[in-house]
């Protein structure tokens, strides 16, 4: 076998190893936290590729094109709400699997490095979460923008500029919401789902976590 193939097998052997602690196979072990969020985020990528196709990310078709979504589209109405709960579950389920692991202490070493890629992923999660919510694109969001904006503008040395990166006031509201929608739907599902994938890999790599 070349290298190339080791390093292969080495892998899968990791994602999917042949053999098991019996206790390790109990649901009480994980709760499937971490699988469920999985099964979500897949739920939320299958789901918001559907909705790309009738959402149109410009001030003014914004909203319209939500209200298009339940109104003219055959079951769009069902699609927005399988996305929006998918999400807001996701974001609770995380919160339970952080929970889960610092009570059994699954944080400690060899597993550190592992804990702060979850805790990276939990913050991405709640973004896009966020993302999402502003991509309605009303009053409300739009308050909510500018809060959070007004918030990161805190930042030293960075603040103006992740300002003018996300509300440009010489380019109207409509490139910020363009900037937001990209964010949501490319770059950070992206980043997730590569996050998403080391730390499944660092969890078997790492071995489980010590018994309490």
């Amino acid at each position: 076998m070349t290298a190339k193939g080791r390093s292969a097998a080495s892998f899968l052997e990791h994602i999917h190893p042949r053999f098991l602690p019996a206790w390790r196979t109990r649901v009480s072990a994980t709760f499937c936290l971490g699988g469920s969020a999985f099964f979500l985020f897949l739920i939320l990528g299958l789901s918001g590729v559907l909705l790309m196709f009738f959402y149109r990310p410009t001030a003014e078709g914004a909203y319209q094109s939500l209200v298009d979504l339940k109104t003219a589209v055959p079951f769009g109405w069902w699609l927005r709400r399988l996305h929006f709960w998918a999400g807001q579950l996701m974001v609770v389920v995380l919160i339970g699997h952080v929970v889960r692991v610092v009570l059994q202490r699954a944080y400690a070493p060899p597993r550190t490095f592992n804990w702060l890629v979850g805790v990276a992923l939990l913050v991405l999660t709640v973004a896009l979460d966020f993302t999402g919510y502003l991509l309605r694109a009303d009053v409300h969001t739009t308050w909510a923008a500018e809060v959070v904006v007004r918030l990161a503008e805190q930042i030293p040395f960075l603040g103006a500029e992740i300002r003018s990166f996300f509300l440009p006031s010489g380019a109207g509201r409509e490139l910020g919401l363009l900037r937001f929608y990209v964010l949501h739907c490319l770059a950070l599902p992206g980043l997730a789902l590569t996050l998403m994938l080391y730390h499944f890999w660092r969890v078997r790599r790492d071995g489980p976590p010590p018994r309490l």
